[in-house]
């Protein structure tokens, strides 16, 4: 687990990843390259979990997948499906990290929401949910594994 206090915003207790596979650390498919070992730099302190609805039906012949949990969502209705696994978990746990218009309601449900708007962009929707929002995969995986960015971006 990581655990950060945030002045005037509030204790952050982060047990669970839940991460976007197409548009937010995948592009056209396939996981991008150097984001493999930075889940695995995360899962030494949080459960990972990859969430898809597998918009290229690629996620299951996607060697730099195997070892993560990898969870399949129908594509229709997906972003209710995603925010009811949020919910599963305990939201107060999870720190969520999406692209798209798909992955709104499961990063206003958790209690850190990660914008990327990356190679596809991002939907406005996601900037106007979610706490902090970043350039990169890259970059949000680095606030989690370095948690005082987490602060210098929201304390009050």
């Amino acid at each position: 687990m990581i655990s950060v206090s945030v002045p005037g915003w509030g204790d952050l207790d982060m047990e669970y990843l839940v991460i976007d596979y197409n548009g937010t650390c995948a592009v056209d498919g396939r996981l991008k390259e150097g984001v493999k070992e930075m889940l695995e730099k995360v899962s030494r302190y949080i459960n990972v979990f990859i969430i898809t609805a597998d918009t290229y039906e690629t996620v299951d012949s996607d060697t730099d997948v195997i070892g993560f949990k990898v969870l399949k969502v129908k594509k229709e209705k997906s972003g209710v499906e995603k925010a009811k696994i949020v919910k599963e978990l305990g939201p107060e746990k999870v720190v969520a990290i999406g692209n798209g218009a798909n992955d709104v309601l499961m990063l206003k449900e958790a209690s850190l929401g990660i914008g990327v708007i990356g190679e596809e962009g991002c939907t406005n929707e996601i900037i106007k949910e979610a706490d902090i929002v970043v350039n990169s995969i890259t970059d949000a995986l680095n606030i989690i594994l370095h948690p005082e960015r987490i602060i210098a971006t929201l304390r009050d």
